[in-house]
């Protein structure tokens, strides 16, 4: 029954040969010559002894391989390996079987002299310590003698937590002596600067204050504890007398390497700020490495070994992609890092291959990838690490450098308001011997220079864009100042003279605009300029206090909604400007009544106000020979407008 049940299990992937004659050893021999002398017996009830598999009746179940390794997947059955050897060298005696395996659950190998005496070379079990190997090498090695022209049997029974894979080399006891100084060698050169790299982002961490750093810092030493285990040395210098913790590693650190990734990918690329999908993307990927771990608690283990594998592929391939994401809109800063993550791409779809697609590719060679991966990605995601630092440090000079110059700018617009308010207040003691007209220029200042204050204050906090929006305002008080101050001290006409160019309309729009905008801000109305091209022969300084007194007013009685400025041409090629809010409004009779000087409507008294705007407006108009009227299509609020003579 046991020999129907090994040829149905073997029957598709190995085929029925006579017993090979011993391979001759006459010197080091490497797997791919001995693996045709290799016969395999499965053994699925795990309790067949070795008196059993030597019988003669058991010889028809013994299969060779016909694949280039021997590996039978993730199974639980015990496999048996018979391989004869022969001594055809004429001085070496003492051997070495160098199985390239760090670890087993279980592993027996013996040697059967052609007298049948039978001897116990190594048996190792999943409580054995590190301590208790023949040979104290990281890769499971056993010693064996051999005598020139004798020959043996060597029997190897074994099974694994994981994939079933094995392959091994015989040598002479001076050979081993040079691989395992050279292997040594090799990996703690690797160790030794991966464990470089480590401390050195630890330290960049502690300097800087960059939590990427200590992020990497994690990756980097997932990797590195990964590579180790894989080679075995964390069993032989780490926890030399924990063997079920060194069973069960692979699952914690494959684990760990997988979301230390996705954490490191996560605060390298900020996608919480830039990307909120890829964020939660990546941290799904950190979340599953975590939960492979606690579902090893409940699931088998080479189950969960053999899907950690894919979780790896899966895992680099979004972190390339949310790199090439990234690299978008900020390629230099992850430039990179998607090429470190695209060799790491390399190294886990070999993995994969091998253990998911049946690609026949040699377990070392898979992790030698992952080594030279790991080198590579340690100096690219440095240069990635250097590159996102001068950038940071970039952007804070040019950070202080722009607040600098707003300081600057600040300062002076700070000056020249002090300055201003100073000619102010001469202004205010002027209006008291000259009351009408000092009254007059007085209020053109007041609104102007409460929303002034408002945008400078604005600018100071660093809530407005720039100085250049606030030009045209300070031109236009210190016009009015310097004006109406000659004016009074001279004795003069007020009357402004005729300009000599026409007057863009749609600039002095732009400046009132500027001027008005955090007065009607604050008020939660919204002032909107309609641009026109047009153009007027009126001076600029008069069409400023229109319009200015006609936008203040507006904003003044207008609780909530918005005020509207814009301009319609005539037939006679004048312009007529227009102010429209969404106040109360005003009748005819109320118009006529707002226009007397210092006269207030009864609805408006309660408002803060002397009740010039207006005044001022019309008696500008009259200086001017301007039409001034109220329009009489709105269905509500107030429209205001003022006919504007066209340019000469």
């Amino acid at each position: 029954m046991l020999l129907t049940i090994y040829m149905i299990l073997f029957g598709t992937t190995i085929s029925a040969r006579p017993p090979p004659a011993p391979v001759p050893l006459s010197a080091p021999t490497e797997f791919a010559v001995l693996l045709p002398y290799v016969r395999i017996l499965s053994d699925p009830t795990r309790q067949l002894t070795l008196a059993e598999v030597i019988a003669p009746e058991t010889e028809t179940a013994w299969r060779t391989s016909q694949k280039s390794n021997l590996d039978f997947g993730y199974i639980k059955s015990v496999t048996w390996l018979h391989l004869p050897i022969e001594n055809a060298s004429k001085q070496t005696s003492n051997w070495r079987l160098h199985i390239k395996e760090n670890f087993f659950q279980l592993i027996e190998i013996y040697t059967v002299s052609p007298d049948g005496a039978v001897k116990l070379l190594e048996a190792l079990s999943p409580t054995s310590v590190f301590a208790d190997r023949d040979i104290p090498y990281p890769e499971i090695t056993v010693a064996f003698e051999l005598p020139p022209g004798e020959t043996t049997q060597l029997y190897i029974r074994y099974w694994s937590g994981g994939s079933s894979e094995i392959s091994f080399d015989i040598h002479t006891q001076e050979s081993f002596a040079k691989i395992s100084a050279s292997r040594t060698a090799k990996n703690f050169i690797f160790y030794g600067m991966m464990l470089l790299l480590v401390l050195a982002a630890l330290a960049s961490s502690v300097i800087t204050r960059q939590f990427v750093f200590f992020a990497y810092a994690c990756y980097a030493l997932s990797g590195l504890l990964f590579v180790m285990h894989a080679d075995g040395n964390t069993f032989q210098y780490l926890w030399p007398n924990a063997p079920l913790l060194n069973g069960y590693a692979t699952i914690l650190l494959g684990a760990a390497l997988i979301s230390a990734g996705g954490n490191f990918a996560r605060h390298f690329l900020q996608t919480a700020q830039y990307n909120p999908l890829l964020d939660k993307i990546l941290l799904a990927t950190i979340f599953l490495g975590g939960a492979m771990i606690l579902a090893s608690i409940v699931v088998d283990h080479q189950v969960i070994k053999k899907y950690l594998v894919l979780l790896a592929t899966a895992s680099v391939m979004v972190f390339v992609f949310s790199g090439l994401v990234a690299a978008r809109t900020r390629f230099r800063e992850v430039r990179f890092f998607v090429l470190a993550w695209i060799g790491a791409v390399i190294s886990s779809t070999l993995m994969m291959s091998r253990h998911w697609l049946g690609v026949e590719l040699p377990e070392q060679m898979v992790f030698d990838s992952m080594r030279v991966v790991f080198v590579v990605d340690a100096a690219l995601m440095g240069f990635a690490i250097i590159d996102r630092f001068n950038m940071v440090r970039q952007d804070q000079r040019a950070a202080l450098e722009t607040s600098l110059s707003e300081a600057k700018r600040s300062l002076s617009l700070s000056h020249r308001l002090q300055h201003l308010e100073e000619q102010y207040a001469v202004a205010v003691e002027l209006a008291r011997a000259q009351e009408r007209q000092m009254a007059d220029t007085v209020h053109d200042l007041r609104q102007p220079l409460h929303a002034l204050r408002l945008n400078v204050q604005s600018l100071m906090q660093g809530g407005h864009d720039g100085q250049s929006d606030l030009e045209d305002t300070f031109a236009y008080l210190e016009q009015l100042v310097t004006r109406e101050l000659s004016a009074h001290s001279s004795g003069s006409d007020l009357t402004p003279p005729p300009a000599s160019d026409a007057t863009d309309i749609d600039e002095m729009m732009a400046a009132v605009h500027d001027m008005f905008l955090a007065e009607a801000n604050a008020k939660g109305i919204e002032l909107r300029m309609v641009p026109s091209r047009a153009r007027t022969s009126l001076p600029p300084l008069a069409l400023m206090r229109i319009l200015s007194n006609l936008v203040a007013n507006a904003i003044k009685y207008t609780p909530e909604g918005r005020v509207l400025v814009g301009v319609r041409r005539c037939a006679d090629g004048s312009n007529r400007l227009e102010v429209h809010d969404s106040g109360a409004g005003l009748t005819p009779g109320e118009f006529e009544q707002a226009l007397h000087r210092n006269s207030r409507l009864e609805r408006d008294k309660a408002k803060q106000g002397q009740g010039l705007g207006l005044s001022i407006v019309a008696d500008l108009a009259r200086q001017n020979s301007l039409e001034i009227g109220l329009c009489a299509t709105r269905r509500s609020g107030a429209g205001l407008y003022v006919v504007l003579p066209a340019p000469d």
